[in-house]
């Protein structure tokens, strides 16, 4: 087995899908997190001078969805054939997509305007993604995104707006019982509850 570090600052952020895809997998790894004032003396070191890397046996491999696509190709989460894992990276792109546009809210310092970009951010992008995968989980049938077994995807998804119940309630998940369900059913996954339980308390 190799020898994974994952280096990035301590937040979840785009280096909590790869730690939910390692973990599910139960494959040990170094989780390596710094604080903001430490990155300049670190950036240079890393490629493309930016975070998260995974270091693989002393080999760096950097991009968020690249990082997850390999680990989870290497521990059987990444779909039973070609097909399913395009279906499965076109879901995390669709979750990378999110995280980029809820960046200008996060970044914001003025709490009033911060509220009012949240809230169209929910309303203009959040809510009709809501509506097209519950359609998406209702065609599918097997209470996966992708195929009838678990895959990154389903993991992509629940980190993701695990996160949106944590910080705005459930309420944006009434009219999708299957993507509620699917994320109940991620939390509940053994190695997932134990990794929730037990990872750093961060604000994302």
């Amino acid at each position: 087995m190799p020898a994974y570090k994952l280096h990035y600052f301590n937040l979840r952020g785009r280096a909590e899908l790869a730690r939910l895809i390692l973990n599910q997998a139960g494959v040990e790894f170094e989780d390596v997190r710094f604080e903001r004032a430490e990155w300049p003396a670190l950036k240079a070191s890393m490629p493309f001078a930016q975070v998260p890397v995974l270091e693989v046996d002393g080999q760096m491999l950097a991009q968020s969805n690249t990082i997850s696509r390999y680990l989870a190709r290497q521990h059987g989460l990444a779909g039973k054939d070609e097909w399913e894992q395009a279906q499965a990276d076109m879901y995390a792109d669709n979750i990378n997509d999110l995280m980029t546009g809820m960046r200008p809210a996060f970044l914001e310092k003025d709490a009033d305007k911060q509220k009012e970009l949240y809230q169209k951010f929910m309303t203009d992008n959040v809510a009709p993604h809501v509506a097209i995968v519950e359609k998406q989980l209702e065609t599918n049938s097997s209470g996966h995104l992708v195929g009838k077994e678990l895959t990154w995807a389903d993991l992509a998804y629940y980190g993701y707006f695990a996160f949106l119940v944590e910080k705005f309630g459930e309420d944006f998940l009434k009219d999708a019982p299957l993507l509620k369900a699917l994320i109940a059913m991620v939390e509940a996954l053994p190695n997932i509850k134990k990794w929730v339980e037990s990872r750093p308390k961060t604000e994302i």
